[in-house]
């Protein structure tokens, strides 16, 4: 196993599949302190990927540079300024706009704007998005149809009975543990024996999930097999690869300045639907942009305006979902469609990922951010919990 590659094993051990309230620890995680900002950097490059192709002329960015140095914040009781925060918590890249204006970049660890940062489960929420636009294109009927009508195989795991919705909000009810480094553990075998060692496809192991521990529907359980399903869906449903539906209906006429990479789960294969694009600060920050604009760039409707609606705001179907209504991460901060919902009248949301990787859009205050870090896991829970109070503190100064 070469260099590359082994730094890939280590990090995709960590996985943007792991949530938060999950960590890992232990060995690897002392191993991948000498290398996470490389292999975030350069994942596109250990791992087999596919282009994401831009296209067209590059969207300029309309730059008003604030002077933000000077904002503090409040973290355990003690106050900050924004460039501890920076040093403090492994900050590669962090940019903000407001009203579609630049009015902070910055990058940090040695990186430059040319870097492509790994997504990790930020990727989710473009699963998401390319279900929404296969609805819009006719290849999918709608979100209420069940999985197994696009991909019959489904039929032989727990999620035969499960509708596209059921998906897009983690509540299928079948069982699936973040667990990804324990000998014993289901959902460690399929990743490393399907995206590591290339010994199978990685769908071929969601037939093994067929244990239920909740009826569809009931119960949030955040599960990273389930984007995989969704994209899956949208695979088979438009006949495309996931990384050309992207290129041919947003990252063409998203003005991107760099062609992006999605990381497939083996030579050829198929990309992985939980996690691993790996594009530039700028592009994640007019991936973005289009979204607080209600999914128009340029006068051109990119994305339809009502699945940006339905994606990013609570269901009234199930109020389990809505913030403050959940248990453990989801305590605080509501869930829809791979979306993470902020409490508040500002209707803010986030596409959230591991080690530190936030898009925040935030529509009542027109303010965009993007944040690409490189977080161990035992750094994974105080840090997001700082990197929330910063955002919060931009917000009120911004405005």
């Amino acid at each position: 196993m070469g260099r590359w590659q082994l730094l890939g094993v280590l990090c995709l051990a960590a996985t943007a599949a792991s949530a938060e309230d999950h960590p890992i620890g232990g060995k690897a995680d002392v191993l991948l302190d000498g290398f996470r900002r490389g292999s975030f950097t350069q994942m596109h490059q250990i791992y087999p990927s596919r282009i994401v192709h831009r296209g067209g002329s590059i969207q300029s960015l309309s730059y008003a540079p604030r002077q933000l140095d000077s904002i503090s914040y409040n973290h355990n009781g003690n106050q900050y300024l924004l460039q501890d925060y920076f040093d403090r918590a492994s900050v590669m890249g962090f940019i903000v706009l407001k009203a579609g204006e630049v009015v902070h970049e910055s990058y940090h660890q040695g990186t430059t704007p040319r870097d492509r940062f790994v997504s990790w489960s930020m990727a989710k929420s473009v699963v998401s998005t390319l279900l929404g636009l296969a609805v819009a294109d006719g290849h999918v009927n709608s979100p209420d149809d069940y999985a197994v009508k696009y991909v019959p195989q489904l039929k032989e795991s727990g999620y035969g009975i499960n509708t596209i919705r059921d998906l897009l909000q983690m509540t299928s009810g079948v069982e699936f543990i973040e667990n990804y480094v324990s000998t014993d553990s289901l959902e460690a075998a399929a990743w490393f024996g399907a995206v590591i060692n290339h010994e199978r496809p990685y769908n071929s192991t969601v037939l093994w999930f067929d244990k239920r521990i909740a009826e569809p529907g009931t119960r949030f359980y955040y599960a990273s097999l389930e984007p995989q399903v969704v994209g899956w869906v949208v695979r088979d449903a438009s006949g495309k690869t996931l990384s050309d539906y992207l290129s041919e209906r947003i990252w063409q006429h998203l003005g991107a300045e760099h062609d992006a990479f999605w990381v497939l789960d083996s030579p050829g294969g198929m990309e992985i639907g939980s996690c691993c694009i790996s594009a530039t600060l700028r592009d994640y920050a007019r991936f973005g942009q289009m979204f607080l604009n209600d999914g128009q760039v340029d006068g051109k409707q990119l994305v339809p305006k009502d699945w940006i609606a339905a994606a990013t705001r609570p269901d009234p179907e199930r109020p389990f979902l809505h913030p403050g209504k959940g248990s453990g991460r989801q305590s605080r901060m509501g869930y829809q469609h791979y979306w993470w919902l902020w409490p508040g009248e500002d209707r803010a949301y986030s596409a959230i990922g591991f080690g530190g990787q936030e898009i925040y859009i935030n529509p009542a205050r027109q303010i965009v951010i993007v944040q690409t870090a490189a977080w161990g896991n035992d750094e994974a829970a105080t840090n997001r919990a700082e990197n929330h109070a910063v955002f919060r503190a931009l917000v009120e100064q911004l405005n």
